[in-house]
């Protein structure tokens, strides 16, 4: 029996995870190796520190699906491959054989996050640790200060948010500072980026441009780090071709450039044709191009590369930002929509992606 091996578990392999049934039917075993049995979805992950989502709410039931459908779950982290040998080892040392491998391992922040009172974007779990202990202070502290370093994307969410939850805590004397460089605030430019301006503001969040910051320069109780991100550390003991920044690179079909049976999706891989904006919407994306694609590798229908179908970066994609007190930004070329019907969009957006999963158990 052929096994494919799926590392991580995040918007592509989650999926495929959903869909194990399908390859256990065409006498594939599937073998789903992540940390642990539920996966965060980032996409919430600034209204779970906000208290807008709990930690249940953003949770997705990776294990649970693979197994429903006949695959095999194995906790834990991998920490080498042997491409030659086809084999995989995990942190601890045991070792899992493979006949496909796909690798979708996220990504972590572009900075130095030691510190007792420091947090990293990612993973989106140590959102939930920072709301709490920021719960926890606000009992007995009249004073919360939370700097938040990086004014892209991430770091806009962050600190609006964390104005959101100092505000629903009764903080009396809450102080956000946003530490960024010159670029436009969460990489957007003109209208939007003056009503994300606005939204900060209106928040009490200080913005301090041209500032480029580390953890230990920054005079608060709690520092977000959120600078930016690039592809985990781990892909550099792969031994597989790597871009510039780590990720390990792929050609059109999502494959390795040096392996034919190694795959590569989302936040760890780069599009050697030219590299892909690091968006969930890519990797739901290649959600079942990816299926269908390691399929054709295990079941090659004819053989020769014509199985296997292309990925093609074509469309605007929808992107957008949760701005905290329920309001949002989201914008798809020329089109934007802001405010309160911004965020519940987005808000059914995501839920809408997590019920897919959830319900995937019920039925």
């Amino acid at each position: 029996m052929s096994r494919i091996l799926l590392v991580g578990a995040g918007h592509t392999h989650i999926e495929l995870a959903r869909r194990s049934a399908e390859f256990v039917a065409d006498g594939c075993e599937i073998v789903l190796v992540n940390p642990y049995r539920s996966h965060p979805y980032s996409g919430m992950g600034p209204g779970l520190l906000a208290g807008t989502y709990s930690l249940a709410d953003v949770m997705l039931p990776a294990a649970s699906l693979v197994e429903q459908g006949g695959g095999r779950f194995v906790a834990g982290s991998v920490a080498g491959l042997d491409p030659e040998r086809n084999r995989i080892e995990l942190e601890g040392g045991e070792t899992i054989d493979y006949d496909v491998v796909s690798f979708n391992l996220g990504s972590e922040p572009v900075a130095d996050t030691s510190g007792d009172h420091v947090y990293p974007v990612k993973p989106i779990n140590t959102l939930a640790l920072l709301r709490h202990a920021i719960e926890q202070r606000s009992l007995t502290a009249p004073t919360i200060r939370v700097g938040v370093i990086g004014g892209g994307p991430g770091g806009v969410e962050l600190a609006a948010n964390s104005a959101h939850l100092l505000d629903a805590l009764r903080v009396a004397e809450p102080r956000i500072d946003l530490y960024t460089s010159d670029n436009p605030l969460a990489g957007v430019r003109g209208v939007r980026e003056a009503y994300v301006e606005r939204r900060l503001h209106a928040a009490g969040v200080r913005i301090h441009r041209g500032r480029r910051t580390k953890p230990a320069e920054v005079d608060a109780d709690f520092v977000l780090v959120a600078p930016g991100i690039r592809p985990p550390g781990v892909t550099k003991r792969l031994g597989l071709p790597l871009s510039e920044d780590g990720g390990i690179l792929i050609d059109r079909y999502l494959r390795s450039i040096a392996y034919p049976n190694v795959f590569a999706v989302g936040d760890c891989a780069t599009y050697a044709d030219g590299p892909l904006d690091r968006v969930g919407v890519y990797a739901v994306r290649m959600q079942l191009l990816l299926a269908h694609n390691l399929r054709r590798s295990i079941r090659p229908a004819g053989g020769g590369e014509g199985v296997l179908k292309p990925f093609t970066a074509t469309h605007k994609y929808l992107a957008g930002f949760n701005l905290g007190f329920g309001r949002g930004l989201l914008y798809r070329g020329r089109w934007t929509l802001r405010g309160r019907p911004a965020f519940r969009l987005k808000d059914r957006i995501d839920r809408g992606f997590m019920r897919r999963y959830r319900d995937a158990l019920s039925g």
